[in-house]
């Protein structure tokens, strides 16, 4: 569903972007570049805070310039969220002065997308709470993902889907490691292998708007895989932000030695 829901709006982004650029009375100079997907927003009339788009986004966390919360659900943070955000629980806000005490910090908020409130209504709330320097990424989550970007999930969030049979588990450890025993109904892809893995069974036939989780034994590792797979327009792709140690000891799976058909196409 997230998966049709970014295509929606990256549909919807595109039409404004165009809207804007047609309605110009004046032809848009050579050297000025248009706008990408990357560098659009969704303002708003009568916006009480400012938008960020998704190159400010990236920005902002690789620079650590704000704190980026996710306005969200316990449980849709825990399966999925933006790496390096933290839950902004709308029944915590009575403590969130006591977290962070300075008003001044900057904070930008996510949700789900253009059409989940969330975002600006916990916005709103921190104002209220006298906090100055506000912005929302209101593009959300499944924006973010449909740009080619990945999220992160927890160990929570890891026990609460790894049963499902829509999901798509990926064990991005050596071929040692998985061929001793892995999470049931994991395969194996290692970073640089997913053309390969296209072309075999592991990937050939997953359809691209399918759960993948994949995990290692650091998240790094685990990153540097999602990261491959979201480039490749498998846009639901999230990494598990642990170790395979700290799955083991969750004990919520009973670990598998694969099958000889899943260590067939292993090369390495």
């Amino acid at each position: 569903m997230q998966h049709q829901d970014g295509k929606r709006i990256l549909a919807l982004i595109f039409m404004a972007m165009a809207a804007c650029l047609a309605g110009a009375s004046a032809p848009v100079p050579a050297s000025k570049a248009r706008p990408s997907a990357y560098e659009a927003t969704l303002e708003e009339q009568g916006q009480t805070t400012p938008q960020v788009s998704t190159d400010e986004l990236k920005a902002i966390l690789a620079k650590g310039g704000a704190v980026v919360f996710d306005a969200r659900t316990a449980e849709e943070y825990a399966i999925a969220h933006i790496p390096g955000s933290l839950i902004l629980d709308e029944k915590q806000l009575g403590r969130f002065t006591q977290s962070f005490p300075d008003r001044g910090i900057g904070i930008v908020v996510y949700s789900n997308g253009p059409f989940c409130d969330r975002a600006r209504l916990r916005s709103e709330d921190l104002l209220r709470l006298g906090y100055s320097r506000i912005s929302r990424y209101q593009l959300g989550l499944p924006v973010w993902r449909a740009l080619g970007n990945i999220a992160q999930t927890s160990l929570q969030g890891f026990r609460q889907v790894a049963r499902d049979s829509n999901t798509f588990i990926v064990d991005a450890r050596s071929r040692s490691e998985y061929a001793a025993g892995t999470v049931p109904g994991a395969l194996a892809v290692l970073a640089g292998e997913v053309s390969k893995a296209e072309k075999d069974r592991r990937l050939r036939y997953l359809d691209h708007s399918t759960r993948v989780i994949v995990f290692a034994n650091n998240a790094d590792a685990a990153r540097a895989v999602a990261e491959e797979l979201a480039q490749n327009a498998y846009s639901n792709t999230s990494y598990f932000g642990g170790t395979y140690a700290e799955l083991k000891r969750a004990k919520f799976f009973t670990e598998r030695k694969p099958s000889a058909s899943d260590l067939d196409y292993l090369t390495k």
